[in-house]
């Protein structure tokens, strides 16, 4: 089962594609006063189809085929916005630029930005989220834990999930046979129809033939592993809820060996590619920072790598000054104002593109962390070395989906939640993920403000 169905999905690209094309025609109705004609219109819509393949990439990229509880919340105007400007920027550029096309459109343009966005707005906002049906599954979940407890909130405060709780039921605070009949009970009065629960968890051993029979057997219920939920909707693996028989299932690395070939072999292409272009933006870069501020050009560190052995880390300097020694946690200097620049547009990082092309290094995978924190992480937080089974990366699912970062100094929550962003990553590995991951990070840059 799937909580965010492809169903929806399918229904808002449909939506979009149509909106596109209806506001074409809107908008030659608004510049001529007049219906188009059928020549007119059909030359302006085979000019446009070309250029909505490249909008939807900015959609995507921009965050508008997220998830449900990204796309309906207070942000979505401005992302609608954001997309639309950059698109109508692209539009502007394919027209005059391209001297294929019949049209040179200029106010159709303009009118056709705020018709398209219009329509957009109110069919993402006011019309798209009552067409599905929600509330279509009634569940029961089995289980305690600060987790669980997170995932019951955020599924029931959403009413766009398919997926509702209407019992919990707490395993240790009652018998088996308790259980098995206030499971019973909540499946024959109909309100129930699924039962979530954790299959790894031996506190729920002997309810587990009762949960196979009436799923299997009597087939009056369906069953989830609520990890498996939990994965889906917060998109990172639950810690408390994995042991070590979860890490040899998932853990493997045999099985990704093709996988593996082609990545390596595309960081080998882009960071060849990317790394001989960046060289045309050093002499400026050091510039900039020598202007500024004195000291070393390149700030040059010890990082975890791929089996927990040490690799150079270099960046260029962003702050006033760089720290000697690799148990510096805490560093006592500032970023420059080129720091900051450097930062927000990831410059900063350009010779990491010789770490990939020397193979220390991936454009995607687990941010490298010093050595002095990982010490202390690999004390104090169960299953971190596991984030060390593959290479780290310029970009990463943790730097995307995480928030809450350390910046530096030691700090476990902090850690621990992202460590369960990074074990996400290593469970699902693949070419689309890192591709995915590569599209938010590009988001990432254009639409918010870096550190």
């Amino acid at each position: 089962m799937h909580v965010l169905s492809r169903k929806a999905y399918l229904v808002l690209l449909a939506g979009d594609i149509s909106i596109l094309y209806v506001s074409v025609w809107v908008t030659l109705l608004l510049r001529h006063v007049s219906v188009p004609s059928l020549e007119n219109a059909v030359v302006h819509l085979t000019s446009f189809s070309i250029l909505f393949i490249i909008w939807f990439v900015v959609y995507f990229i921009a965050g508008l085929y997220g998830r449900y509880t990204v796309l309906f919340r207070k942000q979505l105007p401005n992302i609608l916005f954001a997309a639309q400007a950059v698109n109508i920027t692209i539009a502007a550029l394919y027209f005059f630029l391209i001297p294929f096309f019949e049209i040179t459109p200029k106010t159709v343009l303009i009118i056709y930005l705020f018709v398209s966005t219009t329509l957009l707005y109110f069919w993402r906002v006011h019309m798209y989220p009552h067409i599905l049906v929600r509330r279509e599954i009634g569940s029961v979940l089995v289980g305690t834990g600060l987790e669980l407890t997170k995932l019951t909130e955020e599924v029931n405060r959403d009413p766009l999930y398919p997926l509702e709780f209407r019992a919990i039921i707490h395993p240790e605070l009652s018998s088996d046979e308790e259980t098995k009949r206030t499971l019973r009970l909540l499946i024959n009065s109909g309100s129930v129809s699924t039962i979530v629960a954790d299959m790894s968890n031996h506190s729920l051993d002997t309810l587990m033939k009762f949960i196979y029979d009436i799923t299997f057997v009597d087939r009056v219920a369906e069953f989830i592993d609520v990890r498996r939920l939990y994965q889906e909707i917060f998109e990172r693996i639950p810690l408390s809820l994995i042991d070590e028989r979860w890490v040899l299932r998932y853990m493997s690395l045999k099985q990704h060996n093709i996988y593996f070939v082609f990545k390596r072999t595309i960081d080998i292409l882009l960071a060849l590619i990317l790394g001989i272009f960046s060289l045309l933006l050093y002499p400026f870069i050091i510039l900039a920072i020598k202007l500024e501020s004195k000291g070393p050009i390149f700030y040059s560190t010890q990082r975890i790598g791929v089996g927990g052995e040490k690799f150079t880390f270099v960046k260029f300097r962003s702050m006033t000054g760089t720290d000697v020694g690799q148990q510096v946690l805490k560093t006592m200097h500032s970023v420059t104002r080129t720091g900051r620049i450097l930062r927000r547009t990831r410059l900063d990082e350009l010779p990491q593109l010789w770490s990939v092309l020397k193979g220390e290094m991936s454009f995607v995978g687990p941010r490298p962390e010093l050595p002095a924190l990982v010490d202390e992480y690999r004390k104090n937080i169960p299953h971190y070395n596991l984030r060390h089974l593959v290479k780290p990366g310029l970009t990463g699912w943790a730097q995307i989906k995480h928030d809450n970062h350390s910046h530096g100094e030691v700090d476990v929550n902090a850690t621990t939640e992202k460590l369960s962003y990074d074990l996400y990553y290593i469970k699902e590995r693949s070419l689309w993920l890192d591709f995915h991951i590569a599209a938010l990070t590009l988001k990432t840059i254009l639409f918010k403000r870096g550190s």
